[in-house]
């Protein structure tokens, strides 16, 4: 069995799994800001949590969101699994990267992490806070390149934002492409709108808006809830 929740930024939310009824064999899904790995190097604090996590029965799989350490999480090696390639964190932890799409369990899962920082204005960069949160054009690219070879039809979606309609749907407007992101960073709302728009699924669930809503019986906002993937 699969399973989905929202945001844990690090220690401060990850409570809720305690009420993860996965077991061994089964796998969670996060769906960005993970934020264990914020530090610039590695503490006795992140390591009590990846242990706690590891000792948990089921494999953790996550995207970024926008509160990562962008550096430190770019430095961890790939390898292949899931028949896509992923970063191995920490023991049955693992990174899904953007634009890849993975099999588990016999699902198709495209996978794309990142999103604004609406708070950006009160963080610093490369502290608490990395332009990597929004991608580039060549991440962007690799995902849709990836779709193509599945003739655009997915199983399940996987990201931290949403597209920029479904985002209005709800009263959020966090677009913010005006300062301080490199030339080479993408809108991520208007690429998604494109996937949203273009790509068949069964299930899409995303993180980001600290909500559990449904948007639709097809479209998830997570944040507390923690779901069983049933399609």
């Amino acid at each position: 069995m699969i399973y989905v929740t929202g945001d844990i930024h690090a220690w401060i939310d990850i409570s809720k799994l305690n009420r993860c009824p996965a077991k061994a064999n089964d796998y969670l899904i996060i769906c960005g800001d993970f934020g264990l790995i914020w530090d610039p190097f590695s503490t006795k604090e992140e390591e009590y949590w990846l242990e706690w996590l590891h000792k948990k029965p089921w494999t953790t799989l996550f995207v970024d969101g926008n509160h990562e350490n962008f550096d430190r999480l770019g430095s961890y090696p790939k390898e292949e699994k899931f028949q896509g390639t992923v970063q191995p964190i920490y023991p049955d932890i693992y990174h899904l990267l953007r634009g890849e799409i993975y099999t588990i369990e016999n699902h198709t899962i495209f996978t794309f992490g990142g999103a604004f920082s609406h708070d950006r204005d009160y963080r610093i960069e490369g502290k608490s806070w990395w332009p990597q949160e929004l991608p580039t054009q060549r991440e962007c690219q690799h995902g849709l390149d990836n779709l193509k070879k599945y003739d655009d039809i997915v199983d399940i979606i996987i990201t931290h934002d949403a597209p920029k309609k479904v985002a209005l749907r709800h009263g959020f407007d966090r677009e913010a492409m005006d300062n301080g992101y490199p030339a080479n960073r993408v809108n991520i709302l208007t690429y998604l709108e494109q996937i949203y728009e273009t790509i068949t699924y069964q299930q899409w669930y995303c993180g980001h808006y600290h909500i559990d809503e449904d948007d639709s019986s097809s479209f998830h906002f997570l944040y507390q809830d923690i779901y069983p993937i049933l399609c």
